[in-house]
C-alpha cells in the first residue's frame, strides 16, 4: 500500500472515531425516542403534556376509552391520527421546534370536544 493511501485511511479512522464521540461530549445529550401512550377519555386527554428535547424522536400510542379520538399536532399536518376503542392508533415524529405546540382531537368526539387538548413542549438540546 503506499504512503498517500495508507494516510487516508488513518485520517478517515481518527475522524470517524472523532465523530462518533461527539454526542457524548459532557454537556451534548444524544436524541432520544420518547414513547408516550395517550389516553381519550370523556372529554380529556391523560396525559395532556409531553416534555421533550429538539431532536428527540416521539412515538404517540393512542388509545380511545370511550369513542373515537384524534391526535393531531398544530402545523404539522403529516401528524394526524384517529383511535377506535379497542382499535389504537400510532405515530411517530421527530421534534424539529422549540417552544410549545398544542395537539388536538381531530374527531368529533361529543360535546367536550372542544377540551380536548395537550401540549408538547420542546427544550432545546442541552
Amino acid at each position: 500500500m503506499n504512503r498517500s493511501l495508507a494516510r487516508f485511511f488513518a485520517v478517515t479512522a481518527v475522524l470517524g472515531v472523532a465523530a462518533g464521540t461527539l454526542g457524548a461530549l459532557p454537556g451534548h445529550s444524544a436524541p432520544r425516542r420518547i414513547d408516550v401512550v395517550i389516553d381519550g377519555h370523556m372529554g380529556h386527554y391523560s396525559p395532556r403534556n409531553i416534555s421533550v428535547q429538539k431532536g428527540d424522536t416521539v412515538h404517540v400510542t393512542l388509545r380511545a376509552m370511550d369513542t373515537a379520538h384524534g391526535f393531531k399536532v398544530q402545523g404539522h399536518d403529516n401528524i394526524d391520527i384517529t383511535a377506535m376503542p379497542g382499535m389504537p392508533a400510532e405515530a411517530s415524529f421527530v421534534v424539529d421546534w422549540d417552544g410549545g405546540l398544542e395537539w388536538f382531537c381531530t374527531f368529533n368526539c361529543g360535546p367536550q370536544h372542544g377540551s380536548m387538548s395537550g401540549m408538547i413542549v420542546s427544550a432545546e438540546r442541552r
